[in-house]
């Protein structure tokens, strides 16, 4: 059976996305019966996969056993946002030592998905310089920011006007111009990483609320 059918690997892939898409709220268990009788599969893969999630940084081992999905608040969200600027910053300037005035090109532009579109340029940089290092621990940042990422334009108006400024500035502007530009993007989501973290908090709560038999304030079924 090819690898990218294996029980493991759907489980993996399937959690992941659950996790970063908000499918799976911030903080909360992931019922290891539940997920794997939704994807037809037995008990052994799904723990399998959590446990390669919990590398990822993407669940935490509960006090009481199993495990909780990750769930971002204000300081961690500013630490994982400066954290990858950071990651960022060193990919530039090890390509600029590499290739001098010469850059990687960039990958193409979707408008209608502009917050992909900086993930794939941002992926793209830190993956061209080379450095397995530098690359692990930005893979890893950016799984962990993905759900905000995509709360990101509730917040914001103009991401795609913003995603495109860096897609041009990667292209035409001088290497210093990008990487203030690049410092930029990750600051104001630093300085919004609050309102960010509560927009999370809230999706989760709504959720929660969404779901049958779930117990309303008044102790009744709501």
């Amino acid at each position: 059976m090819a690898r990218n059918r294996d029980p493991f690997t759907q489980a993996l892939s399937s959690l992941r996305d659950r996790i970063q898409s908000g499918a799976l709220s911030g903080g909360r268990p992931v019922i290891v019966q539940d997920e794997a009788q939704r994807l037809r599969l037995s008990t052994t893969p799904v723990r399998e996969a959590l446990a390669h999630l919990s590398g990822e940084g993407l669940v935490e081992r509960a006090a009481s056993g199993g495990y909780v999905t990750l769930r971002l608040d204000a300081t961690t969200a500013r630490e994982r946002y400066a954290m990858r600027g950071e990651y960022i910053r060193m990919a530039l300037e090890l390509n600029r030592a590499a290739l001098g005035p010469l850059r990687p090109p960039a990958p193409a532009f979707d408008p209608a998905a502009p917050g992909p579109a900086v993930g794939r340029l941002f992926s793209m940089i830190v993956c061209s310089a080379g450095n397995q290092v530098l690359w692990s621990g930005f893979e890893r940042i950016s799984g962990q920011l993905a759900r905000l990422g995509r709360l990101e334009p509730f917040l914001f108006d103009d991401v795609e006007a913003e995603a495109l400024a860096l897609q041009e500035a990667y292209v035409s502007a001088a290497a210093e111009t990008f990487i203030e530009a690049t410092r930029r993007f990750h600051a104001r989501r630093i300085s919004a990483a609050a309102a960010l973290a509560a927009l999370a908090f809230a999706e989760r709560d709504e959720k929660t609320e969404a779901q049958p038999g779930r117990r309303g304030t008044n102790g009744f079924l709501a």
